[in-house]
């Protein structure tokens, strides 16, 4: 839970945390619902974790991509799970470009779930992701499964 603790701003008492969350896959998809379920079981039962999910693909189509970077300009959180690649989809890229130039003057994570490292090296995607929210100046936080699966 120490990843869930970094997420700082987010403390006990807090009643509701949007996140969106752009994810691969249906593995993908686990990591963000099994996140947002510790999150929301770290901050209290108070505490409402309400989340938007994006299929990546969905993000191809240009009216989606608007509406997804509308919701995740709103967000507390927005999430990216993905496996590992020497890039970003550029879908993900043009999302991201579109929802940091309508965020709100507001503080916002970025959040990486990505697969464990034996699985291979996510280091390119966290620097592309690293420097978005660097330029978007907003928080960044990777995290990487530790289990293995069993798949």
């Amino acid at each position: 839970m120490t990843r869930l603790q970094t997420v700082g701003r987010f403390g006990k008492g807090t009643k509701k945390v949007a996140a969106v969350a752009a994810y691969e896959d249906s593995h993908t998809d686990s990591r963000v619902h099994e996140f947002c379920h510790n999150l929301a079981r770290c901050l209290g039962e108070q505490c409402e974790v309400s989340k938007q999910m994006w299929l990546i693909n969905e993000l191809r189509i240009p009216q989606l991509r608007v509406i997804a970077a509308r919701e995740a300009a709103a967000a507390d959180m927005v999430i990216v799970s993905i496996h590992h690649a020497q890039s970003l989809p550029a879908e993900v890229k043009d999302w991201i470009e579109l929802w940091v130039s309508e965020k709100r003057r507001r503080p916002v994570v970025l959040l990486a779930l990505l697969d464990a490292a034996y699985r291979g090296d996510s280091n390119p995607l966290k620097t592309s992701l690293k420097e978005a929210s660097a330029k978007a100046k907003i928080e960044f936080l990777a995290h990487s499964e530790e289990m293995a699966d069993d798949d």
